[in-house]
């Protein structure tokens, strides 16, 4: 077997989101998919402008998502901000990074494997349009 066939990819499915700017908040998903699904991964997220801008179109948000022994998949969610301003749609962008992969009840490190346990796959970077 190919290492490949170890490896458990995480990304964003689907990669891009829309959303009224009335509609309070945007729920993104990201999944895993292949590898050893029993091991515990983390992976940060972080919003990043676009032609939105954090504060005044959307709630800059950072955090860790935990995906369990056995959990393909996790949402969370990003708050909307609505100025009650007539605006163009405007998007920003929402991007994983820092993938750990957990073996026991150690710590979360750094893979040091010849062939990583989990990666970020394409996409690892979401965008979100206000319309």
């Amino acid at each position: 077997e190919e290492p490949e066939d170890f490896i458990s990819k995480v990304y964003f499915d689907p990669c891009s989101y829309q959303c009224l700017e009335n509609c309070g908040a945007v729920l993104l998903t990201v999944v895993r998919k292949g590898g050893d699904v029993s091991k515990t991964v983390y992976v940060d997220y972080k919003t990043e402008d676009g032609s939105a801008n954090a504060g005044a179109d959307y709630e800059f948000t950072e955090g860790t998502i935990v995906l369990k022994s056995g959990e393909t998949q996790k949402e969370f969610s990003i708050g909307i901000i609505d100025d009650d301003i007539f605006e163009e749609d405007e998007h920003f962008f929402v991007r994983l990074s820092n993938l750990r992969v957990v073996e026991t009840d150690e710590p979360p490190e750094l893979n040091n494997l010849p062939y990583p346990k989990a990666i970020l796959a394409s996409p690892c970077v979401a965008t979100v349009t206000i319309l």
